[in-house]
């Protein structure tokens, strides 16, 4: 089973908005339903999480229910934080029996534009290896800075890659890994991929795409206007 697992546990406070970044409209429809669809709709996964914030679980059920997806999509509560929010999107599937055996992709849920190429590398890359990572190759030039004010390394850009998601898993191994780690050692991890990493085992990486932007700040949801509209203008051209 293919599991795709939405993670908007977040309240967007960087987009200074007083609605989550998530409930954002995006040409007339909610950030996350743009999201969600990318998955429900591509005919590879067999059914969706979506993890909010427990205030706005109405709220994200009533704009599930509006889309009708073709396949089942869970609405559960977000933990606190993001390693806290991953758990429990592992827990709640394991209890319904549909954890063990499964592929699991993780996704930012405010990354709207995931293509269906993407998705379908994912899936394969994670059967084939275990854990993978969606990224695209630094342009800029990235240093290091052990305090913060003054540089300390320039490592040769060709080695330097930004993260995107989905981040993807064998689910069940996932959820045993993060088991035998201690749980403030977890909890100070950001994503499933460091737990790979943690214990010495191999993350493949998966070509991302520049357009698979995250909604950060106010001007990305110019850009993400700019991407739907260019898309668009490229189905019906």
């Amino acid at each position: 089973m293919v599991i795709a697992a939405l993670l908007a546990g977040g309240a967007g406070r960087r987009l200074g908005a007083s609605t989550p970044k998530q409930f954002l409209p995006l040409a007339g429809r909610a950030v996350l339903l743009h999201s969600l669809a990318a998955f429900a709709e591509s005919g590879l996964a067999d059914r969706c999480v979506l993890s909010v914030p427990a205030a706005h679980i109405e709220t994200a059920l009533k704009l599930v229910r509006s889309a009708a997806f073709s396949v089942p999509v869970d609405v559960i509560a977000g933990g606190e934080s993001r390693s806290a929010t991953l758990y429990g999107v592992l827990r709640a599937l394991d209890e319904k029996g549909l954890l063990a055996g499964s592929i699991l992709l993780t996704h930012d849920a405010v990354r709207p534009f995931v293509t269906k190429r993407v998705i379908r590398d994912n899936i394969a890359a994670a059967a084939r290896t275990g854990a993978c990572n969606t990224c695209v190759p630094a342009t800029d030039t990235v240093f290091l800075s052990e305090d913060g004010r003054f540089m300390t390394a320039v490592p040769p850009r060709s080695t330097v890659f930004h993260a995107q998601t989905p981040q993807s898993f064998r689910g069940g191994e996932l959820k045993a890994l993060i088991e035998r780690l201690p749980a403030d050692e977890f909890e100070r991890m950001t994503d499933g991929c460091s737990v790979y990493t943690r214990f010495g085992l191999p993350v493949e990486m998966v070509e991302g795409d520049r357009d698979n932007i995250k909604i950060t700040y106010p001007e990305d949801m110019e850009k993400a206007e700019q991407i739907l509209r260019r898309r668009r203008e490229r189905e019906n051209a």
